[in-house]
């Protein structure tokens, strides 16, 4: 991000003028450079919003309703997830989210993290399974504390019911 600042502030030629001397502004005479000082503002202050994932709460995951349909592999009723249009739009994109990690017993770079505490989990009674992310790491990763900030591709589980209706792809543990 400051490669990108400095970057800019050398293309648009304003570097000179900011390292000159203290009063540094009072050099940008003309309006072309105070045109390019405001662009160049304009780009930084806007970068982070165009390239970053989208940060958001469990509160967004919980626009879904469910809807009772026959699965022929169990032959049983099963909720099926029937997703708002407020969380749609973040299917296939990279988010950030914080959760607390659920311990689970399997192998490789797969984990679970929860919108609330262990003892109110959605395996514990407290949460509906709205409240729960399979998270699959690029790297596996030693969880070193039960609150963590992970980074990834979510995806909407519709209709796997092996799964949990939150999945998140190749996810990174956010420091």
């Amino acid at each position: 991000m400051l490669k990108i600042f400095f970057a800019t502030l050398l293309h648009f030629k304003i570097i000179p003028y900011l390292c000159c001397n203290n009063i540094a502004l009072m050099k940008i005479k003309t309006n072309n450079h105070l045109k390019r000082l405001l662009l160049s503002l304009f780009v930084i202050l806007m970068f982070p919003l165009i390239t970053c994932a989208q940060v958001f709460s469990w509160k967004t995951l919980a626009d879904v309703k469910w809807i009772k349909k026959h699965n022929k592999e169990f032959d049983e009723y099963i909720n099926y997830p029937k997703f708002g249009e407020n969380i749609k739009k973040y299917n296939n994109k990279e988010v950030v989210i914080s959760g607390y990690f659920l311990p689970v017993e399997v192998d490789g770079n797969y984990i679970v993290i929860s919108a609330l505490p262990y003892q109110s989990c959605f395996f514990c009674g407290g949460g509906g399974i709205e409240t729960v992310m399979e998270v699959y790491l690029k790297k596996k990763k030693k969880i070193k504390s039960l609150k963590i900030t992970v980074k990834g591709k979510l995806q909407l589980n519709v209709d796997d019911v092996e799964h949990l209706v939150y999945l998140l792809k190749d996810a990174e543990i956010v420091e």
